[in-house]
């Protein structure tokens, strides 16, 4: 087996944690494989010249919508630069396959690709390559060659840990601010119809359980190992939800707090929530969840959005959360097709009467592959050839009317002060004015508004969900870097 040379690309490092790229990485790493990271928009000059000098063989991408036509650009100019065959993997290939058309595309990965990485690079330049299960070709004649699925992997324990490492060295924000992220699980049973996990899960129908854990002296190694390298005063678990298997949970939260013993935030599921879930929760030292309601109107919720959670069910929730000294991050969703003004103020008020500790609110954005996407087509509020895919922070791209949009965007921009302060309600006329404040082309009143829910978002959190003493400089770094990005990240 010839050593390839893989040039992993990011556009930016921001303050949250990348999950797919420390997990490719690490697969390509343990078939013997030399792999780099380099981030492009920092100074596409310097990033084009360390992958020259690097010489890659392959380079490699994780794409999510809002970003795919970024990453096209920045593969242009790398291709150009290096002569190098690209890979394009993560979300957006995967539920919008025609990616593989795209120009300088040479070949994407559908699905799970800790397996496939690891074969395409073990056979990279051969005709055996393509051969490699879930991943599409562009042939030389232009021809497809679409490669089947293969099962899920089973065992989560036997893969490679993910190469943080190659992260956190490469950002010196991720590198220093002492909360970590991991995932103990991988999968989502439910059929959301905003997420791409009931079509993840149509996608791999019959071949392996969707919802795999990691073994407890596995998870507990793996956390042992970046905490004793890294500062960490905080943990966050990524896992759609946390806790699924009871028993895991319950082995957790005696084997955790004796071998690790930070406090960490959770995603959690209300219908997960019951007295014996929170206490497991709290005993193994959880500090605070993030949870989603998403609608205050039980028919867009239950109908729309296929939650299947009635308001009664929510509210005891939070009275168990609260009972157990847990504290919520609680996730909304607005715009959704169908919705009125009238509607984002059931949202608001929901959260009010199940006293969250910090609400957040995003804009429904079509994304591939994703159920609500083609029920806001057959319902008329998307236009059947929209390839716009904006941020979850990002304007409406749905047919609404303009005196709708401005009301939602009003709304979304100051939504956790709505929950938190419900006098304000009252001024959502003056907010909508302020929104719609213009300078010439520029959009003074979106921007300023975009500002201060940065601001909040980043204050709030920091004070409530994460209570980690930081330095005034990693602060300000974090602070910038809010305030800068384009997915507030």
């Amino acid at each position: 087996m010839t050593q390839v040379r893989v040039g992993i690309v990011v556009d930016r490092i921001g303050v949250v944690e990348n999950y797919s790229i420390p997990v490719i990485s690490a697969s390509a790493k343990d078939a013997g494989h030399e792999v780099i990271l380099v981030e492009y928009d920092k100074n596409p000059k310097a990033a084009a010249e360390r992958m020259k000098s690097f010489k890659p063989d392959v380079l490699a991408y994780s794409v999510m919508s809002p970003d795919a036509g970024k990453y096209l650009d920045i593969n242009t100019h790398l291709k150009k630069e290096t002569g190098a065959y690209s890979l394009f993997g993560g979300v957006h290939p995967t539920f919008f396959q025609e990616y593989i058309h795209k120009d300088g595309v040479d070949a994407i990965c559908v699905g799970e690709g800790d397996i496939a990485i690891r074969d395409f690079l073990d056979n990279f330049g051969t005709d055996k390559m393509f051969e490699t299960t879930n991943i599409h070709f562009k042939l030389d004649d232009g021809a497809i060659k679409k490669n089947p699925i293969t099962r899920l992997i089973d065992d989560l324990d036997s893969l490679p840990p993910p190469d943080k490492a190659m992260l956190y060295e490469a950002s010196y924000g991720l590198r220093e601010l002492p909360i970590r992220g991991f995932f103990a699980s991988r999968g989502c049973p439910y059929k959301c119809t905003y997420c791409f996990n009931h079509a993840f899960n149509d996608m791999y129908k019959g071949k392996g359980d969707i919802v795999r854990t990691k073994s407890i002296p596995y998870m507990i190694e793996e956390i042992q190992n970046t905490i004793a390298r890294y500062p960490s005063k905080f943990l966050k678990f990524h896992d759609d939800v946390f806790g699924i298997k009871k028993d895991w949970l319950e082995e957790f939260s005696d084997v955790y707090p004796k071998q690790v013993g930070l406090p960490y935030v959770a995603l959690v599921r209300p219908n997960m929530v019951d007295e014996e879930y929170a206490k497991n929760l709290k005993r193994s030292g959880c500090h605070a969840v993030c949870i989603a309601i998403e609608s205050g109107n039980a028919d867009i919720r239950n109908k729309v959005m296929l939650r299947s959670m009635k308001d009664e069910q929510i509210y005891a929730t939070f009275e168990i959360l609260q009972k157990n000294g847990i504290k919520s991050y609680c996730l909304n969703m607005m715009g959704l097709p169908g919705e009125t003004g009238e509607n984002f103020k059931e949202t608001v008020r929901i959260n009010q009467k199940c006293k969250v500790d910090y609400a957040d609110a995003s804009i429904f954005q079509p994304y591939p592959g994703v159920g609500l996407t083609k029920y806001a087509r057959e319902n008329g509020y998307l236009d059947e050839e929209n390839e716009s895919w904006g941020g979850q922070f990002s304007e409406t791209v749905l047919n609404f009317p303009q005196e709708l949009k401005d009301r939602l965007h009003s709304y979304q921009a100051v939504f956790p002060l709505l929950v938190e302060y419900p006098w304000l309600e009252r001024h959502i006329d003056l907010v909508e004015k302020i929104y719609k404040i213009n300078l010439g082309k520029i959009r003074l009143g979106k921007n300023m508004l975009g500002l201060l829910m940065r601001f909040t978002y980043g204050w709030m959190l920091y004070r409530r969900i994460y209570p980690v003493p930081v330095p005034f400089k990693l602060l300000a770094w974090t602070g910038f870097r809010i305030l800068t990005s384009k997915h507030r990240n």
